[in-house]
Formats: structure tokens, C-alpha cells, sequence
């Protein structure tokens, strides 16, 4: 067909005078003749030849479908229509997820080993908690309700519940609308995909001082899904944003208290935490603390190792390290990168010198954070900022990349030991 049309149009050209006339008539007659029998496609008003739709589980179409495709001029849509799951009864049953992201499974069965339980896990059971006692509380995500553990709640409250689809502009505006009439909305949503609704933030609800509760997950190094979906700016562009409260969780318990802080909370409120397992955890009611307060976990002369979130645990481990270096370190747990607890400088101007440590970017983060709060009170001591580095992280497991970049309790110590060889090499001598 498509070889003939294309002999018949050149013929018609050629004609002397007429040629291209008699072409573009023939051309829509032949359009309208084709829209008696089939309706146009989109893609065909675009300019774009259009086969299909195809059974994407028959190869012997596909194959087909591909050598006719390239036999023609030009850009071409193949629209295959598949299963997600086809063939592979467990997956098939998932009405969720069908399977979408897994881990470790037994073929046979479709079943999941056991895991411990993960930051996500955590923060569903406090969020439903939480929601038993206030019926103003409703979740809200963006077509990630099973890997933002918002299914029990979903089952638990189902009017409650609202999974916009891949829409996260709309979810953080139909969140502020919510909170306008009076309900305490929790956008939950992966840190990497907040990014899409920046302005949404800003002007929708940050502007009109909402409680509105951004729950980020995945934030950091997120591992094996590469580079778009590591989490590594949500600290520094909501640091942007006037009137936000930016918290990372170093605990269990200490998500369970920000989360029912920022129920509690007149204003926007994000809390972010990563992937993956979660520190075993105290128990206990979840309680409502001070905002901008930051936590000493241990004290030391020398160095001020400043830690946020996930990183807490890899300062802890890293003071352990120079401990036995004779180097006395004083160990803090942020919590919150905004408002920052201005008492950090003059705990800061107390040491030879501070490393602050986060899993986002350097660059307008948890680290520039602290600086701008030691010039602000005139602290003139050493700092080192760890953090990732200014470019797209590439693809790889947490631990490797967390390494690589120096951020674990090796390269803490390591951080920590230069900053002491270039201001007080005698700590390091004794």
C-alpha cells in the first residue's frame, strides 16, 4: 500500500503545470475517504504513520509489525497493547503492582521471603496511628500507594485515601485545597518525583502557610533505579522555600515523633527518610517536639561531627573510630535542616572544627546550611561539607555509592582526621 501511494504521488507530481495541485487534491480525497472507514489516529494528525494496536504477546505480529515499519519513509508509532505480569499467574493476581519492583522471590509460588521492616513501613503504621484518632488526616499520592506503605491505610480508610496517578502536580494542589477546608493532607511521595511540583509547593502551599504533611521517600542514594531516582536535592530546594519546615528522621521513633510534629503543625512540613531497612526501634507513644531543636548525642572537645537523618548512624559509628584514635568527637543529630538550631554555632565555635555530613547534594544543603548559620553568629572555625558532589549520581547499590562519595563512617573518620592534620595537628600526634 504504502509503496503504491507513494508511486501514484510521485506520478501525479510529475505532471506538467498541475502536478502538485492534482497531488494535494488527491491527497484529501484520499484522507477523507480513509476517515469514512476509520477515524483518524492522533499520531496521523501529527504526521506520524500509525500501525496498530498489536497483541505485544504475539511475536510473530511484532516482528511483522517492525519489518513493515521500517519499509516506510518517514517517523512511525507501532502502538502494541500488553499485559503487565502476562503469563506469570502471581504477577497476573497483583492488582496493584503486578509485580512492578521486587525483590528475592520464590518462582513457584510467587511468595517474598521475609524482610525486616523498612522506613516505609514504619512511617504506614505511624501514619494510621495517627489517622485512628483524627479524622482530618488523609493521604495522598501519586500512583505509588504499595511502595509508600500507604496500602493499610487505603484498606483502613478508603475515603480517605486518594491515589491521583502519575500526577504529582495535582497531588500537592488538591492537597492544598484539602487543607483549606480544614483537613491535615500527607502527600506521600518518592523525594525524586516532588521535583515535578516545585511551584505547586510554593505557590499553592507554602504561600497560604497550609498544613500540608510531604512525606519523601526514598530519599539519599536510592540504589538500583539509577540516577533519576536518587533523592539527592529535596534538602536544598525546599531550604528555598519560605515558611517550610525540612526534617530527616535519624530513628524509628524520631520519624514516629516528626510525624505526629507535623500533624500538629500550622504550616507546610516535609519530612524525609531512605530506602531500605530501619534502625531497630525504641517503642513508645510517638510525641510532639520542639521545632528547629537539634539533639547532642554525644560530647567530645575536638571535633563537631553535625549529622542529618540516615547519616546520624554513620557519625556515631565514625566518633567510635577516632575514639580510639584519641580523638574526642561530639556527635549531633540535626533533625532539622530548616529552621536550623541556631545554638549549632556556638556549639560549633567550642572545637577545633566541625564536618557536617548528609546523603543530598553539597550544594545549598544540610552543610551550607550550618555555614550560613556560623557567619551569621561570626564563628570563624573549620568546617568540611560532606555531601554528594554537583552532578547526577550514577546507578549502583547504596552502600557502594555511599562509599564511593565518602559517605559512610570511613570516610567521616577519614574527613575528620584532615580537618584535625591542618588545624591542630597535635590531637592526631597524642
Amino acid at each position: 500500500y504504502e509503496r503504491a501511494k507513494g508511486a501514484a504521488g510521485q506520478t501525479l507530481r510529475q505532471l506538467p503545470v498541475v502536478g502538485e495541485s492534482a497531488y494535494g487534491a488527491a491527497k484529501r480525497m484520499k484522507d477523507s475517504l480513509k476517515q469514512l472507514v476509520s477515524p483518524i489516529s492522533i499520531f496521523e494528525t501529527l504526521g506520524l504513520k500509525y500501525g496498530g494496536p498489536i497483541d505485544g504477546h504475539d511475536i510473530r505480529a511484532l516482528e511483522k509489525a517492525m519489518r513493515d515499519a521500517s519499509a516506510l519513509h518517514g517517523p512511525v508509532v507501532i502502538h502494541v497493547v500488553t499485559d503487565k505480569g502476562h503469563g506469570y499467574a502471581p504477577a497476573v493476581d497483583d492488582d496493584v503492582d503486578k509485580f512492578h519492583g521486587v525483590s528475592s522471590f520464590d518462582p513457584d509460588s510467587g511468595a517474598f521471603g521475609a524482610k525486616p521492616a523498612a522506613w516505609t513501613d514504619v512511617f504506614g503504621a505511624a501514619l494510621l496511628e495517627a489517622a485512628e484518632v483524627d479524622d482530618r488526616i488523609v493521604a495522598i499520592t501519586a500512583a505509588m500507594a504499595s511502595s509508600t506503605g500507604l496500602l493499610p491505610f487505603a484498606a483502613r480508610f478508603p475515603q480517605r485515601f486518594f491515589d491521583v496517578g502519575i500526577a504529582e502536580q495535582h497531588a500537592v494542589t488538591f492537597a492544598a485545597g484539602l487543607a483549606m477546608q480544614g483537613m491535615r493532607p500527607v502527600v506521600c511521595i518518592y523525594s525524586t518525583f516532588l521535583q515535578r511540583a516545585f511551584d505547586q509547593v510554593a505557590c499553592d502551599v507554602a504561600l497560604h502557610k497550609l498544613p500540608v504533611t510531604f512525606v519523601l521517600d526514598r530519599a539519599g542514594i536510592t540504589g538500583d533505579d539509577g540516577a533519576s531516582h536518587h533523592g539527592m536535592l529535596d534538602l536544598a530546594y525546599l531550604r528555598l522555600v519560605p515558611g517550610m519546615t525540612v526534617s530527616a528522621p535519624s530513628s524509628p521513633d524520631d520519624l514516629r515523633d516528626l510525624l505526629v510534629t507535623a500533624l500538629a503543625h500550622d504550616g507546610p512540613f516535609a519530612i524525609r527518610y531512605p530506602r531500605g531497612t530501619a534502625p531497630q526501634a525504641a517503642g513508645g507513644k510517638p510525641r510532639v517536639v520542639p521545632i528547629g531543636r537539634m539533639s547532642v548525642l554525644r560530647e567530645g572537645n575536638d571535633l563537631a561531627l553535625l549529622a542529618i537523618g540516615k547519616m546520624v548512624g554513620v557519625a556515631e559509628a565514625a566518633a567510635e573510630t577516632l575514639a580510639a584514635e584519641g580523638v574526642a568527637c561530639t556527635v549531633v543529630d540535626a533533625r532539622f535542616v530548616k529552621p536550623l538550631d541556631q545554638d549549632i554555632a556556638a556549639l560549633v565555635a567550642s572545637h577545633t572544627g566541625a564536618v557536617t555530613i548528609e546523603d543530598g547534594t553539597a550544594v545549598g544543603g544540610f552543610g551550607d546550611a550550618v555555614l550560613e548559620a556560623l557567619a551569621a553568629a561570626r564563628v570563624a572555625v573549620p568546617v568540611t561539607r560532606l555531601g554528594l558532589p554537583d552532578r547526577f549520581i550514577e546507578h549502583g547499590a547504596q552502600q557502594l555509592l555511599l562509599h564511593k562519595y565518602g559517605l559512610d563512617a570511613e570516610g567521616l573518620a577519614a574527613a575528620g582526621r584532615e580537618l584535625l592534620r591542618a588545624n591542630r595537628p597535635s590531637v592526631l600526634a597524642g
